[in-house]
């Protein structure tokens, strides 16, 4: 059975925080993209997150960028308070060497030695989903608890972002 990454493990069993880990094999129909999880899940698609590593600076230097999927990250906004020029998509190269992560599962949980960037729209949520370091797992978890985890900074992050539902009737754990 595919479970979290040992880093996202260590991460979350040591920090107390109520999560779930949530296996797209677990569900009938197939996972092929996040709009398929959210639809087994029930959830609006807002709820179900990327984790982008973002590059810039000379030397370069890190940063893990969390949003909703469906969105657009605002690249400017990242190097801007980053203090860089400008920001770019790390390779996947980078991305396996710096998180230990595959590309398909990046987490920002069990990640030292960078910041974490998180969309405000995430916090419009009672949970949300981010990658659990494995390919097809994800962890659901409070907003508030992902930023606690991961020292991160709450900023807008994305560009055109649609304001979220006033309630995707959803409140199970």
């Amino acid at each position: 059975m595919i479970t979290v990454h040992p880093q996202v493990r260590a991460a979350l069993e040591h920090s107390g925080v109520r999560f779930v880990e949530r296996r797209h094999a677990e569900y009938a129909q197939p996972i092929h993209t996040p709009g398929d999880f959210a639809a087994a899940l029930g959830y609006a698609p807002q709820r179900i997150a990327k984790t982008l590593l973002l590059r810039g600076g000379a030397p370069p230097r890190f940063a893990l960028a969390v949003c909703p999927t469906l969105d657009r990250l605002d690249l400017a906004a990242v190097a801007h308070e980053m203090g860089w020029r400008r920001a770019q998509f790390a390779s996947t190269e980078e991305l396996a060497v710096l998180t230990g992560y595959p590309a398909t599962g990046v987490s920002p949980l069990g990640v030292s030695g960078m910041r974490v960037l998180l969309a405000e729209a995430l916090a419009a949520y009672e949970t949300v989903l981010v990658g659990g370091g494995a390919v097809g797992i994800e962890v659901e978890l409070a907003p508030a608890d992902l930023l606690r985890l991961t020292g991160g900074t709450v900023l807008p992050l994305v560009i055109g972002a649609a304001p979220p539902p006033p309630s995707d009737g959803d409140t199970s754990e």
